[in-house]
């Protein structure tokens, strides 16, 4: 059977898995699934219960339009999920014999992140709020009419910041006023008690073996300088008796966060956790044991590991299901599951839990995991991707870890032309790393022709690329494209003198890129290497900036939520940065003017397309304005086009609304093809 070439309206079939949950009892999986509705754009949630025995499945749904993150009982009799009808989200539960709904939270601010007491007595979860609100008038709704009474008092008050960390990118906008907090509320009472307090966020709660205990993650004892610093606490059941755990160590949250468990016996709790430092970019993520008897903690991560650390940053368009847990303890309680990310793969690893630090590696091949659902019976679910298909859930043996397949939500995919990606290593000209990468052929190639070829650029720089579906460069390579991909330096997954941000920004990254590229077009005969394009998001946005202003090698760029000019970076961005190493504040001006690409605008002379969401807090969209002003000043007659994405933030691409995404692949596919 012919195959249909791969387009950017085939995104409206996507349906995407997040956040699955397994109960072995009664053989349920529960998941949620994402689908975009193609007159909207927006994204519509439900809850799918799946039968493994019978591979029968139904909707469970309170009648909202958003409706995620599913979680059993132990005895699976219930589940309880989020959903946003009539508007906040708020948590119910469903009876899964009697199919009764009811709904368990009122929050005025919504609720997240719900999870269930062993006993299922109880619910932890978190919602937003300020210190000194009554938790009373917390779980009261907000009306519509409160709702806009609100939103006028707010425009009429002048708007007084005091600190850094005043933007969000989340919020599109100046950061809300509120933090997250952790709440429990008890199955069959009305209001749910607050456990935390003070002007922090408190994140990823996990009960203890025996439900006496709540353990959580916060910044409430670290200075804002620290921005992604964390520590681990432990409060009872009745949100009293807080305790710090730990206070030498970052627990991993952010960028890629690593939710704690607790070990079989309930006295310890295993974490992951980085050395407290921002020197030269994001400390990798290390394996800990923490005693809850404040004994010492304890390294299980050996020197001879056979990866780089225990929480992996994958860089992908096709996450919009969202996941939760990335590690799990094993059935016998021995040994730590996690997934890392090494060399392109996202794969199972396991650690020793306790004794003489151990790590193995139990699955390989070219794939993606996401998420690891916590073992029952000997067996876990898993989330699984690769190059050709969105992440499926799977059941997995941890006795020879074999694997059978729930689910497939993307049979369409069997339909399409898919490119498969040639994978390439090189020697980096300093002899310092290895760069791996990936050259996607022409969809329908045909034999002795020549076709243009686009260097597509990651952002961050610390994802990396890797073994996961980007449907975006399908439908590149199925406009009749050669794309290069690959790792320079500044990625994770290939050790930490790889990863380094002083070499993604000291020209060092620049050089592995066009280094990698004049190899992809040695070693492909049906690259042209005279018809070369360059693109790239964020960090890769302003990599594409940079290097149209330094190099002639390109013949069109496509820069994408890009930076332009560091000073809008240090002072106007979510993440604002700092002069402190600088001996004076003049010489930090003039270093930022040194490596904005947008003093060299004048050199930029190939035809430039700059793309960029409008409420982009990340990287602002002064940039775009900045960037677009100056090179059509300098080049009158050069072809530039600046294209704005209304309430959009940073993450357009990754999970904004489809059409605008559509919309945003398929200016950037036409840019090239008219220019190359």
């Amino acid at each position: 059977m012919d195959k249909n070439i791969s387009s950017t309206n085939d995104y409206y079939n996507f349906s995407y898995i997040g956040t699955p949950d397994y109960n072995a009892a009664n053989r349920l999986l529960a998941y949620t699934l994402s689908k975009a509705d193609k007159d909207s754009g927006e994204y519509n949630q439900q809850i799918i219960v799946q039968n493994i025995k019978t591979n029968e499945s139904r909707i469970i749904t309170a009648g909202g339009k958003s409706e995620t993150n599913p979680r059993f009982t132990e005895d699976g009799k219930s589940l309880l999920f989020i959903s946003d009808f009539p508007g906040e989200k708020q948590i119910y539960t469903v009876n899964l014999d009697t199919n009764e709904i009811i709904c368990r939270t009122n929050m005025r601010f919504g609720v997240s992140n719900p999870v269930w007491s062993p006993d299922g007595s109880r619910i932890a979860f978190l919602s937003l709020c300020r210190p000194d609100e009554d938790t009373d008038l917390l779980q009261k709704p907000l009306t519509k009419e409160e709702k806009e009474d609100i939103k006028v008092m707010r425009e009429r008050e002048p708007i007084v910041i005091t600190n850094f960390g005043y933007k969000s990118e989340d919020s599109m906008g100046f950061a809300a006023k509120e933090n997250t907090h952790l709440w429990i509320i008890k199955i069959g009472e009305e209001k749910a008690i607050r456990v935390s307090d003070g002007s922090a966020e408190h994140v990823m709660p996990v009960w203890s073996p025996d439900g006496e205990s709540l353990l959580f993650t916060s910044n409430r004892c670290r200075p804002k300088h620290e921005s992604i610093g964390m520590d681990l606490f432990i409060v009872n059941k009745d949100g009293k008796e807080l305790k710090q755990l730990t206070s030498t160590m970052w627990i991993a949250y952010y960028p890629a966060k690593f939710v704690p468990f607790f070990t079989k016996d309930g006295k310890s709790v295993i974490v992951g956790a980085m050395t407290p430092s921002l020197a030269d970019g994001v400390p990798s993520t290390k394996l800990f044991r923490v005693p809850l008897d404040g004994s010492e903690v304890a390294n299980l991560w050996p020197e001879n590991a056979p990866c780089h650390e225990a929480t992996c940053f994958f860089y992908n368009s096709e996450n919009y299901g969202g996941y939760y847990e990335n590690a799990q303890l094993s059935s016998c309680g021995k040994y730590v599951y996690f997934i890392s990310g090494w060399h392109g793969s996202a794969n199972i690893f396991r650690a020793n839990a306790d004794g003489e630090p151990g790590i193995t590696k139990i699955t390989k091949g070219e794939h993606s995991y996401r998420q690891i659902g916590r073992p029952q019976n000997g067996k876990m679910i898993v989330l699984k991707g690769d190059f050709h298909d969105t992440p499926q859930v799977y059941l997995l043996d941890e006795k020879d870890f074999s694997e059978n397949k729930l689910t497939d939500t993307a049979k369409w995919l069997k339909e399409k032309l898919l490119s498969k990606p040639l994978e390439m290593w090189i020697d980096s000209l300093d002899g310092e790393t290895r760069i791996q990468g990936w050259v996607i052929p022409p969809q329908n190639m045909e034999k002795g022709k020549k076709y243009p070829a686009i260097l597509y650029i990651h952002g961050g720089p610390t994802p990396f690329y890797g073994y996961g579906l980007n449907y975006e460069h399908q439908c590149i390579t199925g406009a009749g494209f050669a794309l290069i991909l690959c790792n320079p330096r500044g990625s994770t997954g290939y050790g930490d003198m790889h990863a380094r941000m002083s070499k993604a920004m000291d020209g060092t990254a620049m050089y592995d890129l066009l280094q990698f590229t004049d190899e992809a077009v040695k070693r492909n005969d049906f690259i042209d290497g005279k018809r070369l394009g360059i693109t790239g998001g964020s960090y890769g946005g302003y990599m594409t900036n940079w290097i149209a202003a330094h190099t002639s090698k390109f013949k069109a760029a496509v820069t994408q939520r890009g930076i332009a000019n560091s000073q809008i970076q240090y002072a106007s961005s979510d993440m604002a940065g700092n002069s402190k190493q600088f001996e004076s504040f003049r010489d930090f001006m003039i270093d930022n003017i040194k490596k904005s690409p947008v003093a060299f605008a004048e050199k930029i002379d190939i035809p430039l397309l700059i793309l960029h969401p409008q409420n982009d807090m990340r990287c602002p969209v002064e940039h775009a304005h900045q960037l677009y002003t100056a090179v059509k000043d300098t080049h009158p007659d050069l072809p530039v086009r600046m294209v704005l994405f209304p309430k959009s933030n940073h993450s357009l691409t990754m999970n904004g609304l489809m059409t605008l995404r559509v919309a945003h692949y398929s200016e950037l596919i036409e840019w090239f093809t008219k220019h190359l």
